[in-house]
Order: C-alpha cells, then sequence, then structure tokens
C-alpha cells in the first residue's frame, strides 16, 4: 500500500473525512460527500508541498482520494443515456480561503465547480495571497475561478441535483467565511468559525462584531433545526476544519458564545502571551478550557470598545 500523508475515513453513510498531516502543524479536515453523479468537497487542504513526512510516497489531497473512492466503487457512474462510465463531477466548496483550506484547491480548478462565499468578494478578487497567509508560509497561491458565489441561506443544486446542502455565510474568522447544512445527514459544516479544544483564530483579516453576529445567526439556524428533528430523536453535530467532526452543534454555539462574551468582559481565562507575525496575540479560554479565542490584541480592543466594556488590555510582550 502507498503511503500518504492523509487518512480517509467514513463520516456518516454518505460522507468521509480525510485528514493531512502537515508540516504546518494544521491537520485540516476536509470532508467528502457521495452523490450518484456528483462528489461534494469540503476544503482542500494546505497542498502537497506540506507533508509532515517528506518521504511519503503520495501527497496529492485529489489523486489520495480519488483512489480510495475507486478503491469502493464510488468515483464513476454509468450515464443512462450513453451507457459510458464516467468520473463523477467535482463540486468544491471553500469554507473559507486560508491557506490550510485552499492549498489542494489548484488540483481541481480546471475541471471542477467552485463556490465561495459571495459577502467578500473583493476579499478573494484583491491580494488572495496575504489575505490567504499562503505568502506568510511560502504555499503558492492558487489560481482558480469562481462558478458560483454563495448567498445566505440558499439552498443548493447543480445540474437538477438536489444537494441537500443549505448555506449559511458567516464572516468574522474571515471575511468570506461560509457553513453548509446537511439536511440528509444532520451535519453542520462551520469551517474555523466553532470547533473544540483550541482557540478559535481571531487574527489579521478577522472581525470580533461580525463574529458574534455570525454565531447568534447559527444559534438560531441551529435550534430551528433541531426543532424539526425532535420527532427523530437525533440533533444537529458539527464537523469543523479542524479537531471537531461530531460535536452537538446547539451546545458547542452556547459555550462559544459565553466565551466570547467572557473575553470582551475580562474575564476568561488568559493562558498565554505570545507575539506572531509580528502581532500581539493574547489566548483566552473559557473554565472548561475546551473552547476559547487566540487574538491580535487590537482586534479584542476594537470590539471590547465597541460593545462598551472597559479595562485594560495587558502589556505587549517582547518578541
Amino acid at each position: 500500500m502507498m503511503t500518504s500523508c492523509f487518512s480517509f475515513t467514513p463520516l456518516n453513510k454518505s460522507t468521509y473525512k480525510v485528514v493531512q498531516d502537515d508540516s504546518l502543524n494544521e491537520l485540516p479536515f476536509i470532508y467528502v460527500k457521495v452523490y450518484p453523479t456528483l462528489l461534494v468537497l469540503i476544503d482542500t487542504g494546505c497542498g502537497p508541498n506540506h507533508a509532515k513526512d517528506p518521504t511519503v510516497e503520495e501527497k496529492s489531497i485529489r489523486r489520495y482520494i480519488e483512489t480510495n473512492l475507486e478503491n469502493e466503487g464510488k468515483l464513476k457512474y454509468v450515464d443512462p443515456e450513453t451507457s459510458e462510465t464516467k468520473n463523477k463531477h467535482w463540486l468544491v466548496f471553500i469554507t473559507h480561503t486560508h491557506y490550510d483550506h485552499i492549498g489542494g484547491l489548484f488540483e481541481f480548478a480546471d475541471d471542477s465547480s467552485i463556490f465561495i462565499s459571495g459577502y467578500s468578494q473583493e476579499y478573494i478578487l484583491n491580494d488572495l495571497g496575504c489575505n490567504s497567509l499562503c505568502c506568510a508560509f511560502n504555499i503558492p497561491t492558487p489560481k482558480f475561478t469562481v462558478s458560483h458565489w454563495l448567498e445566505q441561506n440558499e439552498h443548493l443544486t447543480f445540474n437538477g441535483v438536489d444537494l441537500h446542502l443549505e448555506a449559511l455565510i458567516t464572516p468574522g474568522h474571515t471575511p468570506d467565511e461560509i457553513a453548509l447544512y446537511d439536511s440528509e445527514e444532520h451535519v453542520f459544516y462551520a469551517g474555523d468559525s466553532l470547533y473544540e479544544v483550541l482557540p478559535i483564530y481571531i487574527i489579521e483579516t478577522s472581525n470580533m462584531i461580525e463574529y458574534v453576529a455570525s454565531i447568534d445567526m447559527m444559534l438560531k439556524y441551529v435550534q430551528a433545526k433541531n426543532k424539526e428533528l425532535e420527532p427523530l430523536g437525533v440533533r444537529v453535530t458539527t464537523a469543523s476544519g479542524h479537531i471537531t467532526d461530531s460535536a452537538d452543534t446547539e451546545k458547542l454555539i452556547i459555550e462559544t458564545q459565553e466565551c466570547f462574551w467572557n473575553t470582551l468582559k475580562g474575564k476568561a481565562i488568559l493562558t498565554e502571551q505570545k507575539v506572531m507575525r509580528q502581532k500581539n496575540i493574547l489566548i483566552y479560554m473559557n473554565e472548561a478550557n475546551n473552547v476559547g479565542f487566540m487574538c491580535i490584541d487590537t482586534k479584542l480592543e476594537e470590539a471590547k470598545k465597541y460593545f462598551g466594556f472597559e479595562w485594560e488590555l495587558p502589556a505587549p510582550v517582547s518578541a
């Protein structure tokens, strides 16, 4: 068996989770949902130049996934009109355009359909190299054409096929952040807006004021879905861009909200200060140490003042 920097495991009956073991220690979660004639990919990882073990044989995210799908008989389909066997068409959804989510996008750029948030198109179209942090990590910025700009609460179809996915525009972590809800599997793909254990990054292009509006909206959305699902005895679970693949979404959002407001009020636990890319970074966690925020101090100061909280941030540390 060929060695690789990826793992490939079932998430649910229609979807696989792929994790990249990368040299940047991001460990991005990538998701593949299988349809009779289509394949949906959610994010693409860090790209082939960043395998943690440079000696592995397979570093291509696309080739790795397609090999696994072919082994399971899920890569191709028979066209009923021509009786030809064809490869399924890729639909690539990018939860946001940070380097660890678009690093492998170039592998799909020529023959796939690419879906990205339409909320802040200039963020994508102007200086993606800097905005994605590809330049900061010496990752080639992928060149691609957006096939479709996503809209708020858009029910997604492709060539008449109902994908059973709904898009939510959720700016905050980045201006182009999205979430996707899979109504078949009751899974909420949150990108980097929600996850456990590690802090949510509020960095150069983040906006804490937009972030809290987005998580408020997400909570109302998920609570409504959970209400609909009560007769089935199931609840919406979260599959994030890192770490989290099965958390109770409503519970996680409520914990995140509480930690957000405690951070703005100066009541969360300051666990670390450091300098990163010449910025002063503050890391705050909740008491359970399972939800937190890693903030550039100026971003936190801006939000603190906006919401009327008056307390002094810790003095910057030396690099």
